[in-house]
């Protein structure tokens, strides 16, 4: 199973975090973002998945250029501060690839969860609009409850 994991991009400044839009350099973050892992991605999904948040919602909409025929659903769980263990709990049980749009650092503690290390240690330090996939090798087991998963790729824009 793989999973495709992207960072928002760039936003502008606010009070209320939740209604952040992109900025204009988000925009040409996604513009920068290499289409070819993009376009990789995405012929293997059917649904993006992101937070409710404005700036991750807006995100997903730009990654519609690439595959208009996916579709895209807000998500639960995936906020800055959500507890990344019960998504990774919840990918644990998928069969299918996913592709979710989230923010840090809710996406550095799943990744390095999934990657096995320590809890608290950061594997890999997103960048906004830094896309990444991983692939699970094993179903989860009382050792590993997540399954074993290894890093395929990490790309930022430009």
């Amino acid at each position: 199973m793989k999973l495709f994991l992207l960072r928002h991009a760039h936003a502008e400044p606010g009070e209320i975090d939740s209604a952040r839009p992109l900025s204009s350099k988000g925009n040409k973050q996604m513009k920068g973002l290499p289409s070819k892992y993009l376009q990789l991605a995405l012929k293997e999904i059917l649904i993006v998945e992101h937070s409710p948040y404005l700036r991750a919602t807006q995100t997903a909409q730009l990654i519609k250029k690439y595959a208009s025929r996916v579709g895209l659903k807000k998500m639960s769980g995936i906020l800055p501060d959500d507890n990344y263990r019960r998504t990774a709990l919840m990918l644990a049980k998928t069969t299918k690839p996913r592709f979710l749009v989230g923010h840090n650092p809710h996406l550095t503690g799943l990744v390095g969860l999934l990657l096995g290390l320590r809890a608290g240690e950061e594997g890999v330090r997103f960048r906004k609009a830094g896309l990444m996939a991983l692939e699970r090798l094993t179903l989860p087991t009382d050792g590993h409850p997540f399954g074993r998963w290894r890093l395929l790729w990490y790309v930022i824009p430009d």
